[in-house]
């Protein structure tokens, strides 16, 4: 077992964010003894006994829990138990050095061998997070969890913990309860990566959920469910589990049930989006993966629907990544997504904290309290301001022992005055000034709109009616995600100078509205024509990083992608106008929308943009970010024209 160090730490970040307050309090320290939080406070001094750790420039957090993990290598689960566990020694320590203090695995298929792990663990044999341990996936035959399912048809060897009916549940559970569980996992529902069912399937009754669920907590176990659709969560919930796992393809009044009953949703977003964005990637996949592109080629459209609607709820919502269906370390990007669904950044982190302990019934974890367990994280930066700091943590404690950080503790020492501000330099060691951020991006800016097919196709006449209503479906779906961004920048960016951009920019597109709903009738489009959600994977893309920029990007940032992105559609918008308008059968009313927009940024735009920029870069917004930002376009021009170009 792990036993307290024996000296206390005085630890002093730039910040520290308890789980309670809705916001990081600046200057304050943290006293650990004993493997706890002892004190909280201003000036803290340090006594005899204490080690000093300085954090310059980084926010203390509680050490993060996700709740949804596999540590073990699905696809070694036919190699020997001994190797499949051995899988799991660098990814928890991935995941403990990402600032993961606590997971819940949610089990494989076959041997309960994370329970073993987990003693590892605490025995001090393997580092790692803590572990609260689902031994295995109990799943029906024919369900998410028969993996074989051609072996068990052939040569009669099943994979997977499989059980049906009462009295095969009930041993079941109580099989995985001799074995060592802290929850029972069941699977109620198919999964994208099953073999046989689909991920709208509905795998067990609700006799027999209510057979898993009673005979859990007769041992004093809770339940974990993986779900995805309405019918099976409702079923779930009823039968009384605790959390539903996934559940993308759930609906509004489903949600309501939970909130109701308490049941704890667990989204995996990241997991969604990671296989999501690789649809079209060729080299990704390989005939072994062959069913999983399949079937979230079938439901893409359903499941980003999906992914927005829980943040528009109350269900309570804890962290989890399914962590373990892409590489350990990337569990942290849960935290973006989550954001880039909707999620504030509030509720992400106290998803991954205070929720989660809450979850798992442990109240010593999850806050920076008096007699809290000393599981923290300290991040380079305010994840509050840029939730990417999630992923740049810089020291790690774990029961009050120094994970990562410096060798050694820093001698006792006076706290050193706060950082200046850092200057406004490129990685090239020049002063960069507004009118220079402008000025490296015109070549960007040329880049983006030379070569444009849809432009071509205009030009030599190959331009036609189905062109110019995907032109209007693809404004329509990213100028919703434009006009929550500007409204989001201009009440979280209230000073005269940046709220005066963005509030005219908001203006500018509600006003160019009227006209895009004249050139949608003009193609023939309506209202109900318009899905919420693009259904192509470049719109989507558009529209995830426009709602990153209304709840992460400083100032500067976002006005520097504001006059790219004009400066760039303006351009191509143009060049469109210019070569179509001589040619028969255009839509005239799409043609005279983007013709609105004119051949460059209104000076309203160009002189606001040098404005913004002077006013972040004199606050500390560094130039390479906002430029590595105003950048990220390019990644996103290129799928979207070629939506629109039919390619």
């Amino acid at each position: 077992m792990h036993a307290p160090p024996v000296r206390d730490l005085l630890l002093r970040p730039d910040r520290v964010w308890d789980a309670v307050a809705d916001t990081p309090v600046d200057g304050l320290s943290v006293l650990v003894r004993d493997g706890r939080i002892a004190e909280i406070g201003h000036a803290l001094p340090a006594g005899p006994e204490t080690d000093v750790v300085e954090m310059p420039g980084c926010t203390l957090l509680p050490g993060f829990i996700d709740c949804h993990v596999h540590l073990l290598d699905e696809a070694a689960e036919t190699a020997p138990a001994a190797y499949q566990t051995l899988t799991a020694v660098p990814a928890l320590r991935a995941l403990l050095h990402r600032g993961f203090t606590t997971v819940r695995d949610l089990g494989s298929a076959h041997l309960p061998l994370n329970v073993s792990l987990r003693r590892a663990v605490e025995d001090g044999l393997v580092e790692g997070p803590r572990i609260l341990a689902a031994p295995n996936i109990l799943s029906p035959r024919g369900g998410h969890g028969d993996k074989q399912p051609d072996l068990a048809l052939r040569y009669g060897h099943q994979i997977g913990t499989l059980a049906e009916g009462v009295e095969g549940l009930r041993r079941a559970v109580r099989e995985q309860s001799r074995a060592g569980a802290d929850w029972i996992k069941f699977a109620g529902g198919g999964g994208f990566s099953s073999p046989v069912d689909s991920p709208t399937s509905t795998a067990y009754s609700s006799t027999e959920m209510h057979a898993i669920v009673s005979t859990a907590g007769d041992l004093g176990l809770p339940c974990a469910a993986h779900l995805f659709t309405d019918r099976a969560i409702l079923r779930a919930v009823e039968a009384g589990v605790r959390s539903v796992e996934h559940g993308c393809f759930a609906t509004a009044p489903t949600y309501r049930v939970m909130e109701e009953a308490g049941v704890f949703l667990v989204p995996t977003q990241y997991a969604q989006t990671y296989f999501l964005d690789r649809l079209d990637d060729d080299d990704f996949w390989d005939g072994s993966t062959a069913t999983v592109r399949a079937n979230y080629r079938a439901h893409a459209q359903a499941l980003r629907e999906g992914l927005l609607r829980p943040a528009r709820t109350n269900v309570k919502t804890a962290f989890g990544t399914d962590a373990g269906m892409f590489p350990h370390a990337e569990n942290w990007r849960e935290f973006p997504t989550m954001l880039a669904h909707g999620y504030t950044a509030l509720r992400a982190l106290r998803a991954a904290t205070c929720v989660a302990a809450d979850l798992l019934d442990r109240p010593d974890l999850g806050t920076i309290t008096p007699g809290a367990t000393a599981d923290l994280v300290a991040l380079e930066g305010d994840p509050f301001e840029d939730i990417t700091a999630t992923g740049r943590s810089r020291y790690v404690f774990q029961r009050g022992r120094m994970v990562t950080g410096p060798s050694g503790p820093v001698p006792v020492a006076p706290r050193p005055a706060a950082p200046r501000p850092p200057s406004h330099r490129s990685n090239t060691g020049d002063h960069m000034k507004a009118e220079q951020l402008i000025e490296a991006m015109k070549p960007d800016v040329e880049r983006f709109v030379s070569g444009n097919r849809l432009v071509e196709l205009a030009r030599t006449g190959e331009i036609d009616t189905e062109h110019f209503k995907r032109i209007v479906l693809a404004e329509y779906q990213c100028q919703e995600a434009e006009l929550s961004t500007y409204a989001l920048l201009v009440s979280r960016h209230r000073h005269e100078i940046p709220a005066t951009l963005f509030s005219f920019a908001l203006h500018t597109i509600a006003t160019a509205r009227g006209l895009l709903r004249e050139a949608a009738s003009s193609v023939g489009l309506t209202g109900g024509d318009i899905p919420p959600v693009p259904v192509d994977q470049g719109l989507f893309r558009v529209v995830r990083d426009l709602t990153w920029m209304g709840t992460q990007a400083g100032p500067a940032e976002a006005a520097l992608y504001l006059h790219t992105d004009l400066s760039t559609w303006c351009t191509l918008f143009s060049g469109l106008v210019s070569a179509a308008r001589r040619l028969p059968d255009v839509p005239r009313p799409v043609l005279t929308y983007m013709e609105s927009w004119g051949d460059r940024p209104p000076p309203e735009v160009a002189e606001g943009t040098l404005r913004v920029l002077e006013y972040g870069l004199d606050r500390g917004e560094e130039p390479d970010r906002v430029l590595h930002t105003a950048r990220q376009l390019g990644v996103l021009v290129e799928p979207y024209w070629s939506y629109v170009a039919g390619g």
